[in-house]
């Protein structure tokens, strides 16, 4: 069992989303964080607390980038990382 991370990426889960510009079905191309720092992802997640004493990732969320295959219409969809 996975304790922490994408579900989208780990393929627990599947992006279905159509488009808003002429309503095709998007395709998912993978997290923004991949495009931005290709070893973003296998690096150690920096922790912190906050004012009451509450540990927290600061990284609960995973932004994918979704493309339409069709007329080119690009977006971003935030998936939460431990939503199953």
């Amino acid at each position: 069992m996975i304790d922490s991370g994408c579900p989208v990426c780990n393929g627990l889960t599947r992006l279905s989303e159509t488009c808003p510009a002429c309503g095709a079905s998007m395709e998912d191309c993978g997290s923004v964080e991949s495009y931005c720092d290709p070893y973003g992802p296998y690096e150690e997640q920096e922790t912190g607390q906050t004012a009451e004493g509450t540990a927290y990732t600061g990284d609960d969320q995973c932004i994918h980038f979704l493309q339409c295959p069709y007329c080119d219409e690009s977006t971003m969809y935030t998936v939460g990382r431990d939503s199953i």
